[in-house]
């Protein structure tokens, strides 16, 4: 069971939790968030999980979505503090792969002989 509670201020729209972000209840609050963001207007958005006391692996992935889209993520208890630090720790150090070289002096081979030596 999940409780979702919004607070409408001037400059923020804050989302409170209560229970467990998990199974159906994650579609659930994905609604309302893409729901309410419509309406937001620049202003800062807010998740309050301060009465969450479990997050299933799908309700992990949507608070990284979130927090990816610039909604604060707010916990107390050292369970989901933890949940959140892993998913602002991954949010910095998230890179983009750029593609394989398409140079044609490249020559990778596990043969020395076949390697171009200026290549590399």
């Amino acid at each position: 069971m999940l409780k979702i509670t919004l607070h409408d201020h001037p400059n923020e729209l804050r989302f409170r939790l209560e229970g467990k972000l998990a199974g159906a209840w994650v579609s659930e609050l994905r609604q309302c968030w893409q729901t309410a963001t419509s309406t937001t207007q620049g202003r800062v958005i807010s998740l309050d999980l301060g009465e969450v006391d479990f997050v299933d692996a799908e309700g992990q992935a949507l608070l990284a979505d979130m927090h990816r889209h610039g909604v604060h993520l707010k916990a107390v208890t050292p369970l989901i503090r933890s949940l959140v630090a892993e998913i602002e720790r991954a949010a910095r150090y998230a890179t983009v792969e750029e593609p394989p070289s398409r140079r044609s002096d490249v020559l990778v081979s596990s043969d020395p002989s076949k390697r171009n030596p200026g290549a590399l």
